[in-house]
């Protein structure tokens, strides 16, 4: 897997790796990170790599039309993240968008201006290049932000589902424990929880970790050194290990500004753990507010160290939140999502081939 995959890929595997397995063809055309291969079948995929991070984009429309030429290939979708690539100028083969999340004006948090501007515009003409497309959003919230941008087609909303929990030994939920978990990026404002930590700890004593890497871990490792907080960062760690942190922690936080899914506060929720994560887009649809965790005011360091504190102290809340995040979580299965999108792809061939 590339180093840089987030959980737009664990997305793409989940629900296609299903597919496969049911006798499915499928074909990735993606970027190619150091070290790896130009071409491979992994998991039943067959990957073709090509260009880089910085300009696959540039190499899509060539690579697009050399692979169908030489295969036969019943629809292209497109996973739009960050750039879309804009595939109906390249084929008149049917293409299925599927989209995460917009970023829309949270992009100018986490590049500079130019770039910023670009991948806002880029995201802006999507209405228009994909005019004769249906799409495919991971959940409500990113459904409404394609019909502020001028959607008008079917959106089918899949959401995403729970991972299998690998096999570990099990770990008793630490009664100070709080953690962040994901992608340390700017727009996650990971510095909110910095910032929370530090008023928590001027209350009560805590040990807080931050599971993940990014290019915002520096500027994070910095902010505690001023603050001077004490917080632990792990670094990228395997599916086994971030299962464990998530068993033993009390809570989890996610505190960002936006996501097309909450996707690690549903797996925080599957291993029994609580959460308290902003009232943003993509989050607050992975919350049962109240009652598997919180939601709070995007932004307001208070309410987030007040809503922590709350399921450190009240024990008798973090057992009944426990037992219900849990019970939340399994209504998340990545075996509905694979139907649900086998039957939309299913339609849209039959549909072509009327």
């Amino acid at each position: 897997m590339n180093p840089l995959a987030g959980g737009a890929e664990v997305y793409l595997y989940e629900v296609f790796s299903r597919l496969i397995k049911k006798d499915h063809h499928v074909m990735l055309l993606v970027s190619r990170a150091q070290g790896q291969r130009r071409y491979e079948i992994i998991d039943g995929f067959e990957i073709y790599r090509i260009g880089k991070r910085s300009n696959f984009n540039f190499f899509v429309p060539s690579a697009l039309r050399t692979l169908l030429r030489h295969n036969k290939i019943d629809i292209v979708i497109d996973d739009l993240n960050k750039i879309p690539f804009y595939s109906p100028l390249f084929t008149r083969r049917t293409v299925l968008p599927m989209l995460m999340h917009l970023f829309r004006k949270t992009i100018y948090r986490e590049t500079n201006f130019l770039f910023a501007s670009y991948v806002f515009l880029a995201e802006s003409v999507i209405p228009f290049f994909y005019w004769g497309s249906k799409f495919i959003a991971i959940s409500h919230s990113t459904s409404e932000d394609l019909r502020r941008i001028g959607v008008h087609n079917r959106i089918f909303v899949v959401q995403s589902g729970i991972p299998k929990i690998p096999k570990i030994t099990p770990k008793r939920h630490q009664k100070n424990l709080v953690a962040y978990v994901g992608r340390v990026k700017k727009y996650k404002s990971i510095d909110h929880f910095v910032r929370a930590v530090l008023l928590i700890k001027n209350k009560r004593n805590i040990e807080a970790v931050i599971v993940g890497d990014g290019d915002a871990k520096a500027d994070l490792v910095d902010l505690t050194r001023r603050l001077c907080v004490q917080i632990t960062f792990t670094g990228f760690v395997s599916e086994e290990e971030k299962f464990r942190i998530y068993s033993s922690a009390r809570v989890v936080v996610q505190p960002s500004i936006k996501e097309g899914w909450g996707l690690t506060a549903i797996e925080a929720q599957s291993c029994s753990t609580p959460v308290v994560c902003a009232d943003s887009p993509g989050l607050r649809e992975v919350v049962d507010d109240n009652r598997t965790g919180f939601l709070y005011p995007y932004g307001d360091i208070d309410a987030l160290a007040n809503r922590v504190i709350e399921l450190l102290d009240n024990e008798a809340k973090w057992q009944t939140f426990s037992h219900a995040a849990k019970e939340w979580a399994q209504n998340f299965s990545w075996d509905n999502a694979a139907e649900k999108i086998e039957n939309i792809l299913d339609g849209e061939i039959k549909h072509n081939n009327e």
